[in-house]
Parts: C-alpha cells; sequence; structure tokens
C-alpha cells in the first residue's frame, strides 16, 4: 500500500470515531448541504442547511427538507419560481449521498476539530459551537463576536479569540450547534459539557437579557450533549 493510501486510510478511520448525531449509532460518514426557500407573500427567506453525519442520516435530513420545502416553499411569487428547482436539486441530492472521509475532515477542520476525538479539547470544543450559533443566521454580527470572546476570557484560560474569528472567516455552511453538540454527546465527560454550556450561556447573557430564541437554541444544545440547559 501507497504512503499517500495509508494516510487516507488513518484519516478516515479518524474521522470515523465521532458519532452521528442524528442516531448516535454509526459514526460519521458524509457531509451534504441542503438549499431551502420559504415563502411569505410578499417577502421570501432563501437559505442553506448543513449536515453532518452517517448516509442513511443525512439522505433523510436533505429528503426532509425537501418535504419542508414541499409544504412551506410557495406564497411568494418568487418562491413560486425557485422552489420547484430546489426541490428537484434536493431529492437527487439526497439520493446520490455516499460516504466521503475527505469532506467529513474538512468540516471538522473548519470547525476546529481534530480528527481524532481523544485528542479534542474543551475551548476548542466551546469555540466551535460559538461559531456554528453565531453563523445560525447565516450573517456575523460583530456583537455577539465580542461577546463570545468576552464569555470566553472569563470561563476559559487562554482563550483563543484568533482560532474564533478564523472560524468565523472560512467556515461556510456550518453543521448547527446542535447538530454538533449531538456528534459531541460522548466524546465530552459531564465536566466539560458543564464547561461549555457556562461559555454558551455567558455568550446568551452577554446583552443583560436572554432572548427566546437565544434560550431555545441553548435547551436544544443542552439536549445534544445530553445535559440541562443552565437557562431555563
Amino acid at each position: 500500500m501507497s504512503l499517500d493510501a495509508t494516510i487516507a486510510n488513518e484519516n478516515s478511520a479518524a474521522v470515523s470515531q465521532y458519532p452521528c448525531p442524528y442516531c448516535q449509532e454509526r459514526t460519521l460518514e458524509a457531509v451534504a448541504s441542503a438549499p431551502y426557500v420559504r415563502g411569505f407573500l410578499i417577502v421570501m427567506m432563501f437559505g442553506s442547511k448543513s449536515f453532518i453525519g452517517c448516509v442513511p442520516c443525512v439522505r433523510q435530513k436533505i429528503f426532509g427538507e425537501a418535504g419542508m420545502s414541499m409544504l412551506l416553499g410557495w406564497f411568494s411569487p418568487k418562491s413560486l419560481i425557485i422552489n420547484p428547482f430546489l426541490i428537484l436539486y434536493n431529492l437527487i441530492r439526497a439520493v446520490f449521498v455516499g460516504a466521503n472521509p475527505k469532506a467529513v475532515e474538512k468540516k471538522l477542520t473548519q470547525l476546529g476539530l481534530p480528527g481524532t476525538p481523544n485528542l479534542i479539547d474543551i475551548q476548542a470544543v466551546g469555540v466551535a459551537l460559538a461559531a456554528s450559533m453565531i453563523l445560525a443566521d447565516g450573517e456575523v454580527d460583530e456583537a455577539e463576536v465580542l461577546a463570545a470572546e468576552k464569555s470566553g476570557d472569563e470561563v476559559f484560560e487562554g482563550f483563543d479569540e484568533a482560532r474564533l474569528r478564523m472560524i468565523l472567516q472560512h467556515g461556510k455552511d456550518l453543521p448547527s450547534a446542535d447538530d454538533l453538540a449531538g456528534m459531541l454527546r460522548d466524546v465530552l465527560d459531564q465536566e466539560s459539557k458543564a464547561k461549555v454550556m457556562e461559555f454558551l450561556s455567558e455568550i446568551a447573557m452577554a446583552d443583560g437579557r436572554v432572548a427566546k430564541e437565544e434560550r431555545e437554541m441553548l435547551q436544544r444544545v443542552a439536549a445534544g450533549l445530553g445535559v440541562n440547559s443552565p437557562i431555563n
């Protein structure tokens, strides 16, 4: 076996040690994005969701997104034109989802996570989750970034602000924070999970109040990690 093939096999094995965040039974095998449109009479919302998990679960997620578009993607003039193409694209994309260790490894790199779970550090997890939360609406809000940096300095010793900004700058189509939490559920111990939730809660409370959307996101992340949210 060639050296390149050996390295590829090692990388594939390392990546596969992370559990699928959806079924918790298989390991990470595939990465895929599903564009969507939602019509609201006059206005239209266009976006994309990124999924990382085992092949059957990622395929199911894309089929599910196509189904949501079939239900909710028609209620504006522009979406009537765009939606059929997106539905068709997602249906075809789902059929051809396959194992792609290199894509999984690349996505983990974008998140600042090592290919091997036993090399992970708690701050890297916190930064990855914070970045995913900040990018949830597709935009980088500088106020949210500053809040994350301030909270990181309070929770972690020697918080790496540059790492957070690098992920925000280069990260594209990151998995949702709750999907990422599910992927890390069996990787972190209880103390580490509590530390991560403390960090994310500090970000949410940075402006003195916790919005309903922030509370719900924290609850989903906590559920993904298998712990209780510190903010109810």
